[in-house]
């Protein structure tokens, strides 16, 4: 089908005021008589409060509230959990009292025994973060989720292979620029509260504030501002509650802005994970079983990781035989957030570096491999129904073909022969505790030569990710000019207010530039889940061009008696109004008269359903390995993706491209380095993330196949593209050195490590 807006390539809408610095973000505000709020954060990462003396700072200059746990939700009250917890909040006259204040407040503590990560969370001796666990098996459990398919030991006992590999990643910030930020406000009556704050979800920061206070929802607006990034780490209240107490405490309105040291203590970064895989397969590549062990870190309080990740770390294939135990744990770190496909990249790092592994000691091209295995139409989905097409594979065939797999540069994959050997006891056993073998392993095993120089290597991964609509909604008023208002409460991280304009644009026949979007607050935006999920415009796009539809039926009720035809046979094309035998009015004339004797004309939709939309991504990586320092470079990077439709390519492109980003970090070098259960690297110089020295060319395959469900078939596109590209590199690597690194991220020591014990092992 011909379309006029969507399917086009449009610079985003809002894009002159960000680069021109119009844009206000919520650090730019300034109300009339604000003060500035600053909060002081625990020193230890785990200890009873002992005492919180606030004399000294109470009395200092410009102070004019100080708050400790009891008075302010937000703030730690009997025991810390992490370092960095806020412990109290002052508001002063201007940043440098509230600063100097806070750093006034004494705190003293009773150390507790520390709970560094997940390994230690689960012995029976650990000490307990909170006194509750989800689990009969371990403490610190939060959060235990269990996939079961078909007969475990009967796939493991058909296996003619087995690998059992552990993988690790690290604990990661989301990298976006601006910080946390809140301003709170009451009214002069203390019964109405007004936050201004830089959020992915102001209905669930309205609802947070309104249980935290004892306030119903309609005494509570909360104006999501403009956001200089988020990435998930803006999905949960941090500040809003504190500000909010401050405010009220003083009586004028309280901004508090996160220091960039504080961003890293206290935001909600992506928590680190360890994961158990044990995988049986045919000889001819069939996998048969799969049995996995998910650690998750959730940090200090109760994340929601082990639910999904035990969804997904099947990757996109077909396994008939499948036991996953999946646990969110408590430990002294911050509370665990999402970054970007919360728990996937995670999970298929560990399953598609597997599958490299299970590829090699089998002697397949890992392409052939995941093919072999590759979920398809009608195949059977983890938490039921049935794939409603075969798009994955498409999908694998795309980034295969557009990085000419099939005429690799650097030559056909050495493979050395699996060896029989007996699998070691380990967590993962078999349902009746025996361990399962044989068991390959080929690291170093393709006669690595220890001299120096640089070798090149290619390895290719996929992943897929589901998005639902959730709560979306929208509202589309036609104006007397013949113009369209769209009203969301869909918080615009990604350009999605854009996308919203072509679809109104093409379901009423007009040019972009006659519609207007608008984010409304809690007050005035209709009703959304949050911007998350990658299911903004799969959902409210989808209720915008329902909503569109809706205003176009009133219209053409309106109109129908003067153009002689019923309200079906009424047309939009061309900025016109046209009946069926070609009679038409210009939409400007239409609206007019419509509105002057009907009243208003505003559609509105609200849908919480729609079918599940699986998105699937693949990338091959070429990378370049300094066999001497074990420095490595990614060289091309190709990324193939199911977008469904896309209604903006270059927005689309945009988000691949950012997102294959977020991947080349979690492999390259980012990572939260803690001793002591305290944070060394508290800043973006320590904390490094790639820049554009790091970056390769990227090759983009979009795979556009209509389904139903978003807008014109338009599909959630943010975050598949950082599913697949840490294991693809791992991957890459394995091919130009022969070393496996399991842990991310894949930094010149561990791989040198690698390097050094595979040149000793082939010397010997």
């Amino acid at each position: 089908m011909r379309y006029t807006s969507v399917g086009k390539r449009l610079p985003s809408l809002d894009a002159p005021n960000h680069v021109t610095g119009r844009t206000r973000f919520t650090a730019d505000l300034t109300l009339p008589g604000m003060v500035w709020g600053a909060v002081v954060r625990s020193s230890e990462p785990h200890a009873r409060v002992v005492s919180v003396d606030t004399g000294t700072a109470s009395a200092m200059p410009g102070v004019l509230a100080v708050a400790v746990g009891e008075q302010s939700p937000g703030l730690a009250r009997d025991k810390v959990r992490y370092c960095g917890e806020a412990v109290a909040a002052v508001a002063a006259e201007t940043a440098e009292q509230a600063g100097a204040a806070a750093r006034a407040v004494t705190v003293r503590y009773e150390p507790l025994p520390l709970v560094p990560d997940v390994r230690s969370a689960i012995r029976p001796d650990a000490a307990r973060v909170h006194e509750q666990s989800e689990s009969r098996e371990f403490p610190n459990v939060c959060e235990e989720t269990t996939v079961k398919r078909g007969d475990i030991a009967a796939g493991f006992a058909a296996a003619d292979h087995v690998s059992e590999d552990t993988f690790e990643t690290p604990w990661v910030h989301q990298g976006y620029l601006e910080p946390h930020a809140s301003i709170a406000d009451w009214d002069a009556t203390g019964g109405q509260l007004t936050v201004w704050t830089s959020t992915q979800g102001q209905f669930s920061v309205r609802s947070a504030l309104a249980r935290a206070f004892d306030l119903p929802v309609t005494a509570v607006r909360v104006i999501g501002m403009p956001v200089g990034g988020g990435f998930g780490g803006k999905g949960g209240v941090i500040l809003e509650p504190i500000a909010a107490a401050l405010a009220r405490q003083c009586g004028r309105p309280v901004k508090l802005v996160m220091t960039r040291e504080e961003e890293f203590l206290a935001n909600r970064p992506c928590g680190a994970s360890v994961l158990e895989l044990r995988t049986g397969v045919k000889r001819d590549g069939e996998i048969v079983a799969l049995q996995a062990r998910l650690l998750f870190d959730t940090g200090a309080y109760r994340g929601a990781q082990a639910g999904t990740g035990a969804m997904l770390v099947q990757g996109p294939y077909r396994i008939p035989n499948l036991l996953v135990t999946a646990y969110s744990i408590y430990t002294n770190k911050p509370s665990a957030g999402a970054r970007r496909a919360l728990t996937a990249p995670h999970v298929h790092f560990a399953i598609e570096s597997q599958l490299d592994i299970i590829a090699h000691a089998l002697g397949m091209d890992p392409l052939e491999l995941r093919l072999r295995n590759v979920i398809g139409k009608g195949d059977p989905v983890v938490g039921g129904g049935t794939m409603p097409y075969s798009l994955p594979e498409k999908v694998i065939r795309a980034a295969a073909e557009r990085a000419g797999w099939s005429r690799r540069p650097f030559g056909k994959l050495r493979v050395a022969p699996a060896t029989q050997e007996r699998a070691t006891p380990s967590a993962l056993q078999d349902p009746d505790g025996s361990a399962q073998g044989p068991r390959g392993e080929v690291e170093g095993r393709r006669g690595l030569r220890p001299d120096s120089g640089k070798a090149r290597g290619i390895g290719i991964a996929a992943g897929h990710w589901t998005c639902w609509a959730g709560g979306s909604s929208a509202s589309v008023h036609l104006n007397d000019d013949g113009t369209i208002s769209v009203v969301t409460g869909a918080i615009n991280l990604s350009g999605t207010d854009t996308s919203f304009a072509q679809i109104a644009a093409e379901s009423f026949g007009l040019p972009v530039e006659r519609v207007m979007v608008t984010q409304g607050d809690t007050d005035s935006g209709t009703h959304n889940d949050g911007s998350h999920h990658s299911r903004v415009l799969f959902g409210v796009g989808e209720a915008v061009r329902r909503a569109c539809e809706e205003a176009k039926r009133q219209l053409a009720e309106a109109l129908a008696e003067e153009l002689g035809v019923s309200p079906t046979q009424v047309r939009f094309a061309g900025g016109r109004v046209r009946a069926a035998h070609g009679r038409s009015l210009p939409l400007a004339e239409a609206a007019g008269q419509a509105i002057g004797f009907r009243g208003a004309i505003v559609g509105h939709a609200s849908l919480t359903e729609l079918p599940f939309s699986i998105s699937s991504a693949a990338q091959v990586a070429e990378v370049e390995v300094d066999r001497e320092t074990g420095q490595w470079q990614l060289v091309r990077l190709t990324c193939a993706q199911d977008v469904g439709f896309a209604i903006n390519p270059m927005s689309v492109e945009g988000q691949i491209e950012g997102g294959a980003s977020h991947g080349l970090g979690y492999a390259l070098s980012e990572q939260y380095l803690y001793e002591d259960g305290r944070l060394l690297n508290r800043s973006f110089r320590d904390f490094r993330m790639p820049t554009s020295l790091d970056h390769p060319d990227y090759e983009l395959a979009l795979v556009e196949e209509q389904v139903d469900g978003g807008p014109f078939g338009a599909k959630g596109v943010g975050e598949p593209p950082t599913i697949p590209t840490a294991a693809a590199i791992a991957n890459a690597i394995f091919d130009a050195v022969g070393v496996r690194v399991r842990e991310l991220p894949i930094t010149p020591e561990r791989l040198l490590a690698g390097l050094t014990e595979a040149a000793g092992r082939s010397r010997g």
